[in-house]
């Protein structure tokens, strides 16, 4: 598994396995979104990566406030870095926002897809949802 790039991630050390981090919107986990958003990441940065983001003490309302992309989605998928680490994958916070975290898979097949969906939680509707006005 090819891990971020230094100059991707952030100090310190890597996220707890109790963090629990979220993914926004309906369809974020279907196999064409993770193609899509997976196939990206390597494109400009040479790894497998898919953005989460992580809601220190649980608080979605307070990442919905500081997250604009979660903000705008309705609903969001859960999960704990823990879990997503027990499946096989890393966690590595990566890029300046102090929110932001990448998920690293080993490839960008079906396979792994299903793998990655099994660790979140079904949609469920997001407490700190702000429609754009």
């Amino acid at each position: 598994m090819r891990l971020p790039p230094r100059s991707l991630l952030r100090p310190g050390p890597p996220p707890d396995d109790l963090l629990m981090v979220v993914r926004g919107g309906t369809r974020t986990l279907s196999d064409a979104h993770l193609g899509n958003q997976v196939g990206d990441c390597w494109e400009r940065h040479r790894f497998f990566g898919l953005s989460v983001f992580g809601a220190p003490d649980d608080d979605l309302v307070a990442l919905g406030r500081a997250v604009r992309a979660i903000r705008i989605r309705p609903v969001v998928r859960v999960t704990r870095c823990g879990i997503l680490r027990a499946a096989g994958f890393e966690v590595a916070a990566t890029f300046p926002n102090p929110f932001h975290y990448s998920v690293v898979l080993p490839d960008a097949s079906p396979p792994t897809f299903e793998l990655l969906r099994r660790c979140f939680g079904s949609a469920e509707p997001n407490p700190g949802h702000e429609p754009e006005t």
